[in-house]
């Protein structure tokens, strides 16, 4: 079945869910990888190949990651919510709806704070989908130490990071917990859509 149940994720629901785990899950890690690549290149001012495609890659991936985001939160409001289990205390539905929203936050901001670090870059560095390099600004180029600059996006960006890891920490915490110890189904729904 495509659409949610009440009972059940649908499957475009749980490929948007897991599309969006896995692109997270080698996005981190590249993140890492070209910031050491940057600090090298500005250091030596070896040839900047690795730069752009590291740059490539992680840009790429981020936009993948907001287009994503926002498919599930239409995808989300345009479909039927499955249910929480009944065995569910109160403060427990309260904690998967905030963690929920927070995870949906972090999904949007986390991208969009990299773009717009990006864009008020005062340099020319481009910005980068699937090989392309000129994605367009979202925010205007500002000097480094006028408001709105890049690193006041780029400390964003930072903070979305580890925001984002405590968060998903909590998300996937939940769902094992679900899984192992309450044994109520619902890492099952959002895996293969059965209760």
């Amino acid at each position: 079945m495509l659409r949610n149940t009440q009972d059940s994720w649908g499957a475009i629901a749980r490929s948007l869910h897991w599309g969006v785990a896995a692109i997270i899950l080698i996005q981190v890690p590249l993140g890492f990888w070209m910031v050491e690549v940057y600090e090298e290149y500005t250091e030596t001012y070896a040839d900047d190949t690795l730069v752009m495609q590291t740059s490539n890659a992680h840009h790429t991936l981020g936009l993948m990651v907001l287009s994503i985001a926002v498919m599930r939160l239409i995808w989300r409001f345009s479909n039927v919510t499955p249910g929480l289990p009944d065995s569910l205390r109160t403060y427990q539905r309260y904690m998967a709806r905030l963690t929920h929203v927070f995870l949906y936050t972090i999904l949007i901001v986390y991208p969009l704070s990299g773009w717009a670090a990006l864009s008020a870059y005062e340099g020319e560095f481009p910005i980068f989908f699937l090989g392309y390099d000129s994605v367009p600004r979202i925010v205007p180029q500002v000097i480094e130490g006028e408001p709105f600059d890049y690193p006041f996006f780029a400390e964003i960006h930072r903070y979305m990071w580890r925001l984002g890891g405590a968060v998903l920490l909590v998300h996937v915490s939940a769902a094992l917990w679900h899984h192992w110890s309450a044994r109520d189904g619902i890492l099952r729904r959002m895996w293969r859509g059965a209760k």
